[in-house]
């Protein structure tokens, strides 16, 4: 069963007219893309006998000063987009998206890559 999910993944990025062989990870169900200078990871597992689709994109690292002003920021930022949101996991920002693999389909995968790239360009708060 998660196979098919994988297959699915994989028709997404080959639509996109990258090479899916370059973009596996280490393990079955990992994808690593490049979209300039910002990583793309996709992750496909099974936990509780769910099927779990998950896009994350590390930004920056939290700044020394103003931490809070910086994720009021972030929450604010939050209403505009769609489907993604920043997130935060110990000192580094994150757009982060996670559903259950059988509500996607190619197509909505190649949307929610495509997202990822245009808000993490956009994130104007990510030093260069």
């Amino acid at each position: 069963m998660i196979q098919t999910f994988y297959n699915v993944v994989d028709e997404a990025i080959a639509s996109l007219g990258l090479n899916v062989e370059e973009t596996k990870g280490d393990q079955p169900g990992q994808w690593n893309l490049k979209k300039g200078k910002f990583d793309i990871m996709v992750d496909v597992w099974e936990q509780e006998k769910q099927f779990l689709f998950q896009v994350i994109c590390p930004l920056c690292t939290l700044p020394d000063d103003n931490k809070e002003g910086f994720m009021l920021h972030l929450l604010q930022k939050n209403y505009g987009l769609s489907s993604l949101a920043y997130a935060i996991m110990e000192d580094s920002v994150y757009l982060k998206y996670t559903t259950e693999m059988n509500l996607l389909t190619t197509e909505n995968i190649v949307t929610l890559l495509t997202k990822t790239a245009f808000y993490a360009e956009q994130s104007a708060f990510v030093p260069n």
